[in-house]
């Protein structure tokens, strides 16, 4: 039932959308840039002049100029995305062939797999893997992506990878979306990550303390249907995520999570409560990662939107700045205004430190973890719980906010140099790494005159040029790993470092 061309969202939102925009949607369309949307979420659209302000969904929907010129010569971000089969990738990790498996960190890996997973609910605007959906790995085609007859033997090949390395302790299954898979394909999905770890487990029993793997202490889902498809979390699902996390917690998993992605209050329905409730009904915590598009950078929409989410026992995991090239141009927001929220209103959400171990107490309970929250924030006179990080996704290796200016293009843009987050391990590349500058893609004039024509009164946001230095911000206790009983191997499997720099990379 999904809306899958420009004249069927047309009809969708009674004929509302203008002749520019009719025109470009369609341009996009000849490109071979897919289009894909459920009507639940674009019941969430105003149509009218007057009521709610839904500019920060909409953006996510309607496609920019900039995002249509530059479809079919988008290039990957993330740099270690790039993989050639046999070599290892930006980050000295080699995988496994083709792109099920992406890896950045020692710990963590991501799984993707030939699924319908490789799907969504819908093509965010913004979205991380638009350079994926470009070149069809990731795609809308459910024939396609039916599980193959092979998908059995490659999964279980998948899982050795995981299964052999001697770090890897997360794994994060995302596409696409891992809830667009089938019931079906999802509990052997699971029943094979369950089965990696108890043989990991099992071969543990026989290494001697200091020369153990890893075990597997994180499992996550990442979805975003929460907010675009909620009606998807029916009982069979919840029941697959309850057996699924009884068993493994039996077996020394510890922490479940579903990393979900609500842009904006305006999500957070009736219906998206429910599916919340259900899942936290299974054990598993919810997570949320914002996008800091324009219109979710407003004055105050982050600080709601933290409020909204608490409110019903949903994590704030990280906020992030909006990656990408040229085609990202109309959503970035630049990194000083991240600095400038984060210092400026997540600070009414800031935990005191004698007090973080007893909210994460409270989340490790689960128990009833909406209404404790509340009770814990109005105890702490919090506005809501500044859990997450505002961080930029470097196009080099890792996650920080940790940079100077170190100079401003004719235009106006500023050229950052970056350090990654010394807070959490990474590749040993980084040694052999050069610095990484970035110049961002919009000047922050021109971010301010988007934001006028918003309706915003700009003159609230005029300490924004003030923040030209950024420090990642201290990692808060959900995002660290449960301690092992032993000592694990300080050895790297999976590992290759070619000794050369990785070039420094712009954005612009």
């Amino acid at each position: 039932m999904a809306i899958k061309s420009p004249g069927e969202l047309n009809v969708f939102l009674g004929h509302s959308l203008s002749d520019k925009t009719m025109k470009l949607l369609t341009q996009g369309k000849r490109k071979g840039m897919p289009f894909f949307v459920t009507p639940y979420y674009l019941s969430l659209l105003n149509t009218g002049e007057e009521g709610y302000n839904d500019e920060t969904i909409r953006s996510y929907i309607l496609y920019s100029n900039e995002l249509v010129e530059t479809y079919g010569d988008i290039k990957a971000w993330e740099k270690e995305d790039l993989v050639v089969p046999g070599k290892p990738n930006a980050a000295g990790w080699i995988l496994p062939e083709g792109h099920n498996i992406h890896r950045r960190y020692p710990e963590v890996a991501i799984l993707i797999p030939d699924s319908m997973g490789r799907a969504c609910g819908g093509l965010c605007a913004s979205c991380q893997r638009i350079y994926d959906f470009q070149s069809e790995r990731l795609n809308f085609n459910f024939e396609e992506l039916k599980p193959k007859e092979s998908w059995d033997k490659k999964l279980r090949r998948l899982m050795h990878y995981f299964e052999e390395d001697t770090q890897l302790r997360d794994i994060l299954i995302t596409g696409g979306d891992a809830l667009m898979s089938q019931n079906a394909t999802l509990r052997k999905i699971l029943e094979a990550v369950y089965r990696m770890a108890v043989r990991k487990k099992k071969a543990n029993e026989t290494r001697p303390d200091g020369e153990k793997y890893a075990e597997l202490l994180r499992v996550r889902l990442g979805s975003r249907l929460l907010a675009y498809l909620p009606i998807r979390i029916t009982d069979e699902l919840v029941d697959i995520l309850r057996e699924f996390k009884e068993k493994a917690s039996q077996i020394g998993v510890k922490q479940f999570y579903i990393q979900t992605h609500f842009q904006s209050p305006l999500e957070v329905t009736p219906e998206a409560k429910k599916a919340i409730e259900a899942i936290q009904s299974a054990g598993w915590t919810i997570t949320n990662q914002l996008v800091f598009t324009v219109a979710a950078s407003r004055r105050g929409h982050t600080a709601k939107l933290r409020q909204t989410l608490n409110s019903l026992g949903v994590l704030c995991y990280y906020t992030f700045s909006v990656k990408g090239f040229r085609e990202n141009y109309a959503m970035f927001t630049p990194n000083s205004r991240s600095l400038q929220e984060s210092r400026e209103e997540k600070v009414f959400g800031r935990i005191p430190p004698e007090k973080k171990k007893e909210m994460y107490d409270l989340i490790r309970e689960q128990n009833k973890l909406g209404k404790n929250l509340t009770r814990f924030l109005k105890e702490n006179k919090l506005l809501f719980a500044g859990t997450d990080r505002n961080v930029l996704n470097l196009p080099a290796i890792g996650k920080s906010m940790s940079f100077v200016t170190a100079g401003i293009t004719e235009d106006g843009r500023r050229i950052l140099k970056f350090e990654h987050d010394h807070s959490r391990r990474h590749s040993p590349i980084i040694d052999n790494m050069e610095e990484v500058y970035i110049v961002e893609n919009k000047s922050i004039a021109a971010y301010l005159r988007q934001l006028k024509e918003m309706g915003e009164d700009v003159n609230e946001y005029r300490s924004i040029w003030n923040y030209a230095e950024g420090e990642t911000e201290p990692r808060f206790l959900i995002y660290d790993y449960p301690d092992y009983p032993f000592t694990i191997t300080s050895e790297m499997t999976n590992l290759e470092i070619i000794p050369k720099g990785i070039s420094a990379i712009a954005q612009g």
